[in-house]
């Protein structure tokens, strides 16, 4: 039996936030995530697999403190 593997998205939590938290969230998690171009950053948004346990809690606290709650920040659905 093959082990499951995930694609993790934090897009929609973007959605939850005002232009202007949207701007300093997305420069917290640049630096957060070590991206260094737009293309990479926007791999990791859209489709971050199998994303380690303190990668996601430190996306969570970057997202709570601009008042997103968990469960608005992530789309996770299964890699067939």
């Amino acid at each position: 039996m093959a082990i499951p593997h995930f694609r993790y998205s934090f897009a929609s939590g973007f959605d939850k936030m005002t232009l202007e938290d949207i701007r300093k969230a997305k420069a917290e998690l640049y630096d957060f995530l070590g991206c260094t171009a737009e293309s990479d950053f926007s791999r990791k948004k859209h489709s971050f697999r199998d994303i380690p346990q303190h990668i996601y809690d430190g996306i969570n606290q970057i997202f709570q403190k601009y008042g997103v709650q968990e469960e608005d920040i992530w789309v996770i659905s299964e890699i067939k």
